[in-house]
C-alpha cells in the first residue's frame, strides 16, 4: 500500500511539474527539478505494462502543459499534435536512459541522462518539423544572463545544466553514498556558476553598432480556415498597412517591416500592389519589408512570403521555409538572402523558421546585422514566441525585428535585449518604433555550430561501449 501511494504522489508530481512549467504561466524555478519525479518512478519500472503506464503519464503530463498554449481561435485537438510525439519521444529516451542506467554506475547516469536528453532536442530541431518546441532551455527566457551561455555552445548547451540538476537531485534523493556525490556535483556547479557569470559580464556589454530607427508595423487582418474576407476588406486592411508605414516613415523609420500574412493579395493584383509599394521606398529611401500571402487554393494553398524592397527594388522574394505542420504555405526553397546596406547587412525569416536554430545559425554565418522576422500568433503563445526568436539574435550574435500579428512585436539586440515592444491586444496604433544598433557580436557558437551535441555523442558513445561490454 505505501509503495501504491509513493507511485501515485509521484504520478501526481510529475503532472504538476509538466503543467506548471515551459510555455505559458512557466514557473522557471520547477524546470530545475521537473524530471525528478519521473527518474525515481522509472527505477522501479518494468515490463511492457509498466512502460506503458509511463508513456499514459507523459501524455497526461504534456497535454496539460501544451493546452496551455491552445487559446482560440485554436481547437484544443490540436494539442494532441505536439503532445503525441513529444510524449513517445520522451518515454523513448527515458526507457533508453534507464535500461543503460542500470547497467552503468549511478553517477555516469546523472551524466548519461542529460546528454542523452539534450541530442533528443537537437535531433527534434534538425530532423523533424517539430523545431525547438519543448527545449528545456525555453522555461529560461526571463533569465537574460543564463541564456547568453546559447552564444558559447548553443541552445542545448544551455538545457544541459537543467536536464543536470534533475539527475542530480534525483540521485541525491536515491543514493545511500551521497558523500560520494558532492565532489562532482560541485565541479558541475562550478563550470555552471563560471559559463552564467560570463553571461552577466557579457550583458555588461553596450553595442558598438550605428542606432538605426526601425518600425514593425502589426495589421488587424483576420484569416480563418473557413474562409478568405471580400475583396472590399483586403483593399482597406491593405491601404492601413500603406497608411501606417507612411506613419512610420514620418517619424524617421529607415527600415519598415509588416506581420507575417499582414494582408492577402490576389496573384492578379500582385503586380500592381508590388510596383507601388516599390515606388513608397524609392521616394521615401527606406527599406520594406513586406509580409503578404497569394491564394493559389483559397488558404488551402497559398504562397507565404515577404518581398525585401530598397530603393524601389526587390532584393529578395522569401518564401516561408519551415511552415507550421498542417499549413497551407507552398514550402520556400532557400533561406533568405542577406542585403549590405549602408548602416548594416539584413536578413530575416519567417516566423516559424525562428524556431529551428540551424537556420538561424546559416544567417548569422552570413554576417547579419539584424534579422527581421515577420510573425503571426495568437494569444496562446503571447510573448513567449517573440522571446523564443529573441534566443536566435543572441546565438548568432544579431538584432532581431519581429513585428507580430495577435502577439507582441519586438526588437531585441544582439544580446537579446528588449529595445522596444508593442501588445497587439493594447490599445495602440500597431505601429512599433524602435531603435537598433546593428552590429554583428562575434559568437564562439558562429564559428563552432553544435560542436557540443558532437561532445555529448562521443561520450554516450562511449557509455554504449560500456553497456555491451557488461552485458557480455
Amino acid at each position: 500500500m505505501e509503495i501504491q501511494i509513493k507511485k501515485h504522489g509521484l504520478w501526481i508530481l510529475t503532472i504538476i511539474f509538466f503543467a506548471a512549467t515551459s510555455l505559458r504561466f512557466n514557473v522557471s524555478i520547477l524546470a530545475w527539478f521537473m524530471f525528478v519525479p519521473l527518474l525515481l518512478l522509472i527505477r522501479d519500472t518494468n515490463g511492457w505494462k509498466g512502460w506503458g503506464s509511463i508513456f499514459l503519464l507523459l501524455q497526461i503530463a504534456l497535454f496539460f502543459q501544451i493546452s496551455k498554449i491552445i487559446t482560440d481561435p485554436l481547437p484544443m485537438v490540436m494539442t494532441f499534435m505536439y503532445s503525441v510525439p513529444f510524449a513517445i519521444g520522451i518515454g523513448i529516451f527515458a526507457w533508453l536512459y534507464e535500461k543503460i542506467r542500470r547497467r552503468i554506475s549511478d553517477l555516469s547516469g546523472v551524466f548519461f541522462f542529460a546528454a542523452l536528453m539534450s541530442v533528443s532536442e537537437w535531433l527534434n530541431y534538425s530532423f523533424t518539423e517539430l523545431g525547438s518546441w519543448g527545449a528545456m532551455a525555453y522555461t529560461q527566457l526571463d533569465n537574460l544572463a543564463f541564456l547568453q551561455m546559447t552564444s558559447l555552445f548553443g541552445i542545448t548547451f544551455a538545457s544541459f545544466f537543467i536536464y543536470l540538476s534533475s539527475a542530480f537531485v534525483t540521485l541525491f534523493i536515491v543514493s545511500k553514498q551521497r558523500q560520494k556525490l558532492f565532489r562532482p556535483a560541485l565541479i558541475s556547479l562550478t563550470i555552471f556558476v563560471l559559463v552564467y557569470s560570463y553571461g552577466v559580464i557579457r550583458l555588461d556589454s553596450p553595442n558598438k553598432g550605428e542606432s538605426v530607427q526601425v518600425a514593425a508595423i502589426a495589421s488587424e487582418l483576420i484569416i480563418t480556415p473557413q474562409n478568405i474576407p471580400d475583396t472590399d476588406a483586403l483593399q482597406e486592411v491593405t491601404q492601413g498597412l500603406i497608411n501606417k508605414t507612411h506613419i512610420a516613415i514620418n517619424q524617421g523609420a529607415k527600415l519598415i517591416a509588416w506581420n507575417e500574412g499582414a494582408t492577402i493579395i490576389a496573384k492578379e493584383k500582385e503586380v500592381d500592389f508590388v510596383k507601388k509599394i516599390k515606388s513608397i521606398s524609392e521616394q521615401a529611401d527606406v527599406e520594406l519589408i513586406i509580409a503578404y500571402i497569394v491564394p493559389i487554393d483559397g488558404i488551402r494553398k497559398f504562397e507565404n512570403k515577404y518581398l525585401f524592397i530598397s530603393k524601389g527594388k526587390v532584393m529578395d522574394e522569401y518564401f516561408k521555409f519551415h511552415p507550421v505542420p498542417g499549413e497551407g504555405a507552398i514550402k520556400g526553397n532557400r533561406i533568405a538572402k542577406s542585403v549590405e546596406l549602408k548602416y548594416g547587412k539584413i536578413s530575416g525569416a519567417i516566423c516559424y523558421d525562428f524556431d529551428f536554430p540551424p537556420l538561424g545559425l546559416a544567417l548569422s554565418r552570413q554576417g547579419i546585422d539584424l534579422a527581421v522576422v515577420p510573425s503571426s500568433d495568437w494569444r496562446g503563445i503571447d510573448p513567449f514566441h517573440s522571446q523564443m526568436a529573441a534566443l536566435r539574435g543572441i546565438e548568432g550574435g544579431y538584432a532581431v525585428l519581429r513585428p507580430a500579428r495577435a502577439s507582441t512585436s519586438m526588437a531585441t539586440d544582439a544580446y537579446g535585449r528588449v529595445r522596444a515592444s508593442m501588445n497587439y491586444f493594447e490599445n495602440n496604433d500597431k505601429i512599433m518604433m524602435a531603435t537598433l544598433p546593428l552590429k554583428q557580436v562575434e559568437t564562439l557558437y558562429n564559428k563552432i555550430g553544435d560542436a557540443f551535441i558532437l561532445l555529448l555523442i562521443l561520450f554516450m558513445s562511449f557509455i554504449g561501449f560500456r553497456y555491451m561490454q557488461r552485458r557480455r
